[in-house]
């Protein structure tokens, strides 16, 4: 094995191990909050937690348009150092204005069920400026990664999650939980221990050898309005279930959902993982030619998605009858129909992550799209015809039946591109 060969996959079990731990301690998180604090306190933090997605489109597309410029040699290291920092600052700017006004926080959280001047509403709007922050960490992860240093990326993801475990650990036999410190334990560690990166990154600016900037702002900005649009188009659906828990479902069903939904992340970590790996080399031409290596490819990760869904599913229903969750929390927090329900969307959710994948790792941006925009108009209608009639039931199987009927498109548009691909490049004959 060449030393090459060693450090991709030292990368990739790092990598793989660091996204396990986060995971872990998402559960783990679960299982304390759930215990310590009350339904509304507990609620207000797995919300937070389950709004995520739509917080990391502040990330403004940037990572992905620094590492294709850089290998490009469009961009050197200034011109990264330069936008790492510009967006430093403007995470902080935005974090700075929620915490000072409830203006923002308030789109998230109703007003009937959270008063502004609550200590949940604080700890809500403190813990959204965090995660803020932590946007610019997508950042500096793809810049150590471009720069050959992406085991060092994936020991600070390792520490941060180490760090929330250990807090955690220590917090959960406190006397007097309060949900402010609660969020600061876990989501702090992601900006504290990221913050030396960003300060070395200022240092090199500041006082490094002065290099000349290559690459121009106004191009840097086009190309990275681009992946932030994909990037929004993407996160608008697959977060809208969190803001209509927020507003049709009581803090006792929120918690419930938090639950089911969040086990299933384990899986999504281990076939999104195998899906990124299994794609990372594709080419337009390749997607287009439909060679049976990618059909394969698409197969095999199909597979490992839904085995991986369906050992979760079996694993929490089983631990539920023996009631290690009741002991764990003290509460009854596994609802069978919404495990059910969750089963049902995150096991087609699968087919359609797969397919996503592996047309934006071939570079081809036109299917996710159309597929992203079918999403948000059918996601949102279903969801506000189901979401205060059935609850969290009704809100998973409205994004199962969205990811089935865009699943459906999706690959209709691929098996198009390769009949389309076919016939233009099939000789003509008379």
């Amino acid at each position: 094995m060449s030393h090459q060969h060693k450090q991709s996959v030292i990368f990739v079990l790092t990598n793989l191990g660091g996204k396990s731990i986060a995971a872990l301690a998402q559960l783990y998180a679960i299982f304390v909050f759930s215990k310590i604090h009350t339904p509304a306190e507990a609620s207000v933090i797995f919300l937070l937690l389950g709004y995520a997605i739509w917080f990391q489109v502040l990330e403004l597309g940037l990572s992905q348009t620094l590492q294709n410029r850089f290998n490009s040699r469009k961009s050197g290291a200034p011109d990264v150092r330069l936008m790492i920092l510009v967006h430093y600052a403007l995470v902080l700017a935005l974090a700075a204005f929620i915490v000072a006004s409830p203006l923002l926080p308030r789109l998230f959280l109703p007003a009937d069920h959270y008063a502004v001047d609550s200590i949940e509403f604080r700890a809500f709007s403190i813990g959204m400026a965090l995660m803020i922050i932590a946007t610019s960490n997508v950042i500096l992860q793809r810049m150590l990664v471009v720069l050959n240093k992406g085991l060092a990326g994936n020991t600070l993801l390792i520490l941060q999650s180490l760090a929330s475990l250990a807090g955690l650990a220590l917090y959960a036999h406190t006397a007097h939980p309060d949900v402010v410190v609660s969020v600061l334990i876990y989501i702090a560690p992601q900006v504290v221990i990221n913050l030396p990166l960003v300060l070395n990154v200022a240092r090199k600016m500041l006082l490094g050898r002065k290099r000349p900037r290559k690459d121009s702002l106004r191009a840097i900005c086009h190309d990275a309005f681009a992946f932030w649009t994909l990037n929004v188009l993407s996160a608008v659906f697959l977060g809208a279930d969190y803001y209509f828990s927020a507003h049709y479902l009581s803090s006792e069903q929120i918690v419930s959902y938090h639950f089911a939904t969040r086990f299933f992340f384990l899986s999504f970590v281990i076939y999104y993982a195998f899906v990124q790996h299994q794609s990372r080399r594709l080419t337009p031409d390749a997607v287009r030619g439909g060679a049976p290596a990618i059909l394969k490819m698409i197969r095999s990760s199909a597979i490992v998605g839904l085995a991986s869904v369906a050992c979760i599913y079996v694993a929490v229903i089983v631990l539920d009858d023996m009631h290690v969750f009741e002991r764990l929390t003290s509460k009854n927090v596994i609802d069978h129909p919404l495990m059910l329900a969750a089963f049902i969307y995150f096991a087609v959710r699968v087919l359609r992550d797969v397919g996503v994948v592996t047309l934006s790792s071939a570079g081809i941006k036109s299917v996710p799209y159309k597929v992203y925009a079918l999403e948000i108009a059918l996601g949102f209608t279903l969801l506000t015809l189901t979401a205060r009639k059935f609850g969290g039931v009704g809100i998973l199987l409205s994004m199962a039946a969205t990811c089935l009927v865009s699943t459906a498109l999706l690959f209709y548009l691929f098996k198009k591109l390769i009949s389309e691909h076919m016939n233009t490049s099939s000789p003509v004959t008379i």
